[in-house]
């Protein structure tokens, strides 16, 4: 007689699986969000290129013209210092010398300022009346603080005892107006003299009056306006 075995019995009780966080989806870049960022970038640079190129040209336009180191009255003879080049943007050199132009020996029409560029109309453009320079003594207290090459100043003297100069009286007397001072000197550094030499250029028929004021008495030299 066969005996029945049992069923094997089986566990009905469910196995419950871990459960994971939910992984939010990962953020891409919009289509064609890398492209936009490059092609801006490329113009960034195209746009550098441009400007640059631009300055560049700009910087060679400029043209060179002379510009005065310091002021100067009407009458001065120019000498290589008291001129420089500098570069400026005109599209037409215009009224201004351009440092091509030897502007050395050429005499000052008008007053100008420190800075200020040569203007051609400035320079005298034909025969220029003869001029002399002639030193005269000077004491330093009878002549202007800082007197500088380029200023104009009256011309006084006063006659020593017994001497005259023509018909004038002892008395301080006016005997240049507006004379240009070519160079104010400076002292003696040898020490053998007290008083100062200052050359000043004058119109040539003014020079024997200068020179006579010098051997007639003591001069002062006043900064004319």
């Amino acid at each position: 007689m066969t005996v029945a075995r049992p069923a094997p019995s089986r566990d009905t009780t469910t196995r419950t699986r871990p459960v994971r966080p939910a992984v939010p989806p990962a953020r891409r870049l919009l289509p064609g969000g890398r492209d936009l960022r490059l092609a801006l970038g490329v113009v960034l640079v195209l746009a550098s290129v441009v400007l640059g190129a631009r300055l560049v040209s700009a910087a060679d336009d400029r043209t060179e013209v002379w510009a005065l180191t310091g002021p100067l009255s009407a009458g001065t003879t120019l000498t290589a210092e008291d001129v420089v080049p500098v570069a400026v943007a005109l599209e037409d050199l215009g009224p201004y010398v351009g440092s091509g132009t030897d502007v050395e020996g050429g005499v000052l029409t008008r007053d100008v300022a420190a800075g200020e560029l040569l203007p051609a109309g400035a320079l005298h453009d034909g025969a220029v009346a003869p001029r002399r320079l002639v030193t005269v003594p000077v004491d330093p207290l009878h002549a202007p603080p800082g007197l500088a090459r380029g200023e104009r100043v009256d011309l006084y003297v006063t006659p020593s005892d017994g001497a005259t100069l023509g018909d004038v009286e002892v008395v301080p007397t006016l005997v240049l107006a507006a004379a240009l001072v070519a160079d104010p000197g400076g002292l003696d550094p040898s020490g053998l003299s007290d008083r100062v030499g200052v050359v000043l250029d004058v119109a040539a028929s003014e020079a024997e009056r200068a020179v006579a004021a010098a051997r007639a008495g003591d001069l002062d030299l006043v900064r004319a306006p």
